[in-house]
């Protein structure tokens, strides 16, 4: 299992980054049904049901909010000073859409500040393994095709910087990243390398006191 620094020296939560292997070890994982959204869900306590959204906020202890992936990005935020966390699973069409904003606005919403949330965004596909069509480009404006890299013909989308530049844009500028491309990780489950058995790891993060 993989931490971020940032989140580390943090005080009162509980975050990790998990492999294929590591998932298993997860236990009473909040889930919710991922459906590529920039829906937000605002949980008061644990649940057995799965809603049909891509991130979750709360204030409450112990409610270990966990998001499942195999290539899209896994992102937690915290603010320990106001205890608000959230967990936000962003495949390209969510960050897209606006699911990391979304989620940081619900955390604002229930008392976060800005200048005391922190980010991370956990193993995911990396720029060299992430080959894009011209249509894929074409979605998005202009301004964003510093995302993209065309090399030996073909264009690459650099994932990582993106979902960066959405969380700092939301105002938010503590931000880390693990450094680990779930495509070329044979520790990582990857929808992109097994499509036809891609498993998914978990990544949580709880309030502890």
């Amino acid at each position: 299992m993989k931490q971020a620094n940032n989140l580390l020296t943090l005080s009162g939560i509980e975050h990790g980054f998990c492999n294929a292997l590591d998932t298993k070890d997860v236990i009473r994982p909040v889930l919710m049904t991922q459906v590529h959204s920039a829906d937000v869900m605002v949980l008061e306590k644990s649940t057995d049901t799965m809603p049909e959204v891509d991130a979750f906020v709360t204030s409450w202890p112990y409610v270990k909010l966990t998001v499942k992936t195999a290539d899209c990005a896994p992102v937690l935020l915290a603010d320990t000073k106001n205890m608000v966390v959230g967990a936000v699973h962003a495949g390209w069409k969510g960050a897209f859409q606006g699911v990391i904003e979304n989620t940081i606005l619900k955390m604002l919403e229930q008392g976060a500040e800005l200048k005391y949330i922190h980010a991370a965004i956990g193993p995911c596909l990396h720029k060299d393994s992430f080959e894009v069509s011209e249509d894929f480009k074409a979605l998005f404006p202009r301004t964003e095709y510093c995302f993209f890299e065309q090399k030996d013909g073909k264009e690459y989308f650099d994932f990582v910087a993106y979902v960066i530049h959405r969380i700092r844009r939301a105002g938010v500028n503590s931000v880390d990243a693990i450094d680990i491309d779930t495509y070329t990780s044979s520790d990582y489950f990857s929808y992109r390398r097994d499509p036809e058995n891609p498993g998914r790891q978990y990544s949580y993060i709880q309030i502890v006191k």
